[in-house]
């Protein structure tokens, strides 16, 4: 693990983000809990950040939820929303105050709640309560179709965007053609950087290796025939549609595993011993 952290130091990238993973029963439940099977502990956050801080690796600290059995942040949806911000807050709390005793430089407040960003007041008043404990940068991750809706981004650092936006419309594209698929997405987004008078973070971006992952890149569970090439070609469209743009401020990229599987035969996210991490070295060692 400590190897794997180097490498992703070695590909040039600044900040490394970590996952702190809560969990409830269902989707409609309104407790967010630890899991001590699937939850961090603290101390293996602790430790593993002092590893990545020793690449100086800047730190992100980024909260999930997750309902259910595999199912997805987006999927919560509380049936007491108040109840479920009161244990949201204490589920997030010691997170923030974990990320001011290490030093994180920012920390991401939820990820894709989609069906409570309507409560304007609580996240408000969770956003007031973070920057009591945590003095960094702050940011919420939007799912890239919820992330037009939210209206607490003025209240923040950074518009944060979980980009899975379809960037092709067929298999096997050209890198050019991948580059345009960009253009229509990131066109709106600066009018949301416009709106917001904040610039867009990604606070995730990620394809699988697989054929035509650049149509859908948000299914995570759909079967595919490998292709490697796809994802490195991808990653090629991202980086160049991003670079030397003002209003985004960074990628982050979806993600590199804590055991660190990856390798030619992986069809997963991971760019890890894949064509993606040379195409992602090549392009940040040289900033």
């Amino acid at each position: 693990r400590h190897y794997g952290i180097s490498v992703i130091g070695a590909t040039g990238a600044s900040h490394l983000s970590f996952l702190g993973t809560g969990y409830q029963a269902t989707r409609t439940s309104n407790e967010v809990f630890r899991d001590r099977r699937r939850t961090p502990t603290t101390a293996a956050v602790e430790q593993a950040i002092g590893w990545a801080q020793t690449m100086n690796l800047e730190i992100v600290l980024k909260v999930h939820v997750l309902p259910g059995n595999g199912n997805i942040p987006g999927e919560v949806d509380p049936s007491n929303i108040e109840l479920w911000f009161d244990s949201y807050r204490a589920f997030l709390l010691p997170w923030a105050e974990l990320a001011e005793s290490v030093g994180a430089a920012q920390f991401v407040i939820g990820t894709e709640l989609q069906n409570t960003i309507s409560e304007k007041e609580l996240w408000l008043d969770m956003i007031s309560g973070v920057r009591a404990v945590f003095s960094g940068e702050l940011t919420y991750a939007a799912s890239w179709d919820e992330a037009f809706r939210v209206p607490f981004w003025q209240e923040l650092d950074y518009v944060g965007i979980d980009f899975y936006f379809p960037v092709t419309n067929r298999k096997d594209p050209g890198r050019f053609e991948i580059l345009a698929g960009w253009q229509p997405w990131l066109r709106k987004l600066q009018r949301l950087h416009q709106q917001t008078g904040r610039r867009v973070l990604f606070t995730e971006i990620g394809y699988r290796s697989i054929d035509g992952s650049g149509m859908k890149p948000y299914q995570f569970d759909n079967f595919g025939s490998l292709d490697m090439l796809e994802q490195a070609d991808l990653y090629w469209a991202a980086l160049q549609g991003t670079a030397d743009v003002s209003w985004i401020a960074g990628v982050s990229w979806w993600n590199w595993l804590a055991n660190n599987s990856g390798g030619l035969f992986n069809q997963d996210y991971t760019p890890k011993g894949k064509p993606a991490e040379t195409i992602l070295a090549n392009a940040w060692s040289r900033e």
